[in-house]
């Protein structure tokens, strides 16, 4: 019998914890993203959600647990009590391979979109400016504004300046995207613009991890859902378990009450 071939696991954690304080706000989270998955995390304010994504990029840092992203685990070491990374080098090697996209857009107001988009290609990816430029205009055709390149953030409605921020994650060639409740600064008209990029990357085959409060969304983009409740997965599984069989208690009565 032939063997099945073993799955490429994109992002790895295990057992990640972080409190701030007396606060736990993660106990132990577990999750794995393969190749093309797209992963949605749910759960109320105060989740954990935003913190798990922050620890992944290492915009803070984890307590405990381990992280691989692409098979390599990033190093931590305890300096006067308190973990931190053991190399910055690898911090910033990673880093190119995980883009994350905000709730709050983070344009540089002085520059127009083009050089939003080319800036950390320039810079962290050290791009000549031709291959920058050449980039950038391809990621702004991809989100539908390849005809605002010269605009000012300013400019731009919140739906134009999120899809700015995803070509400027895009421009970076990321074998990972973190998405951080995408839409919850937009006003409700504008987010079905967004949502629809982050549908198209999905079909392209991108591996994501989205933090959303769409629900529709979820359902219809994910192949998997997690379930954070008070810091813990307290239910994963494809989205037709999730939404249509529940076994929490808890997620019974989340989905109730973002249902309508």
């Amino acid at each position: 019998m032939m063997e099945k071939p073993t799955r490429h696991s994109a992002l790895r954690v295990e057992a990640l914890t972080k409190s701030f304080g007396p606060l736990e706000v993660l106990g132990g989270v577990s999750v794995t993203a393969y190749d093309h998955d797209v992963i949605a995390i749910l759960g109320s304010s105060g989740s954990g959600k935003s913190t798990l994504l922050r620890c992944i990029n290492l915009l803070e840092t984890p307590d405990s647990g381990q992280i691989w992203i692409e098979g390599e685990l990033i190093r931590m070491r305890n300096r006067a009590g308190r973990p931190e990374p053991a190399d910055p080098r690898q911090v910033e090697r990673i880093r190119r391979k995980v883009a994350m996209v905000f709730q709050q857009f983070n344009l540089w107001a002085h520059l127009d979109v083009l050089q939003n988009v080319t800036l950390a290609p320039l810079h962290v990816l050290r791009l000549d400016r031709q291959h920058a430029i050449e980039r950038a205009e391809v990621m702004l055709e991809k989100v539908g504004l390849a005809d605002k390149r010269h605009a000012y953030p300013s400019q731009l409605s919140g739906g134009q300046q999120q899809r700015v921020a995803i070509a400027r994650a895009l421009a970076m060639e990321p074998d990972l995207m973190l998405f951080d409740e995408p839409t919850s600064a937009l006003d409700p008209e504008l987010v079905g613009e967004v949502l629809k990029v982050i549908r198209d990357l999905a079909a392209e085959g991108r591996t994501m991890v989205l933090v959303t409060h769409e629900m529709a969304f979820a359902r219809d983009v994910a192949n998997r859902i997690l379930f954070l409740h008070q810091g813990k997965v307290e239910e994963e599984g494809a989205p037709i378990d999730i939404f249509s069989r529940p076994q929490s208690p808890r997620l019974r009565q989340f989905l109730s009450s973002t249902s309508g």
